[in-house]
């Protein structure tokens, strides 16, 4: 059995407003240059698929940069949500990156408690070990000393 120390290094990961900025920032370019920002408008028939898309646009709605799909039968086509209703997505996801953020600080902090936890009670078990082999050899060296003393020398002649 190897008794390795364990010496934990560093600091836990403290708030930086920087990183959460940096973090949501980049979800939001991810939402805005993806999908995310827009609604898939479908339809059954033209007429149908038309009106729909005339609906979203007279609220808003702008078209994407995506394909539009005018196979039969199956007419659909991405539109851009209007900024009103990106803002309100975009807190959303400002919201859960703070969480995830604020969630992977705990853990870091919990993983070092739990690391500075070990090692003291690696430390502690050191010390009481190291008492006991202290306390385990003063009395396997007073046992010695006392088997000494109850015989004395051999005593042989010389010839």
């Amino acid at each position: 059995m190897t008794n390795t120390k364990k010496t934990i290094q560093g600091i836990p990961a403290k708030f930086d407003a920087r990183e959460l900025n940096r973090r949501q920032q980049q979800h939001k370019a991810a939402y805005q240059q993806t999908s995310q920002c827009c609604e898939i408008i479908r339809g059954a028939i033209p007429q149908q698929f038309l009106q729909a898309v005339s609906d979203k646009m007279a609220t808003g709605y702008t078209l994407s940069k995506f394909p539009i799909t005018m196979e039969i039968l199956n007419y659909s086509a991405h539109l851009v949500k209007p900024p009103a209703l990106q803002e309100v997505d975009i807190a959303i996801i400002n919201n859960d990156v703070r969480d995830a953020y604020r969630a992977e600080l705990e853990a870091s902090h919990e993983d070092y408690k739990q690391r500075l936890y070990e090692q003291l009670v690696q430390a502690e078990e050191s010390k009481q070990a190291a008492k006991a082999q202290t306390a385990k050899d003063k009395v396997y060296a007073d046992l010695k000393r006392q088997a000494d003393q109850t015989y004395s020398p051999l005593v042989f002649p010389e010839a």
